[in-house]
């Protein structure tokens, strides 16, 4: 079975959305973070959950893959 997924920036992900890192990895956003990075042109999603903790980062105005109907 094959997870619809659509091509948003950044900064439209929320926390509950499910995304999928370059790697493969999906994650369930739990917090979104800014200023946890040294740099203010990137965020932070994180999963934290009792199935995985996971941080993925992305550019502000960079490509996030969003899965649909997670």
């Amino acid at each position: 079975m094959t997870t619809a997924s659509e091509t948003v920036k950044a900064t439209e992900i929320r926390v509950g959305d499910r995304v999928r890192a370059q790697s493969g990895t999906e994650l369930t956003v739990t917090r979104i973070d800014q200023e946890f990075t040294v740099n203010p042109d990137m965020l932070a999603f994180v999963e934290d959950s009792d199935e995985q903790w996971f941080k993925m980062r992305a550019l502000t105005d960079g490509d996030v893959e969003l899965i649909q109907g997670a």
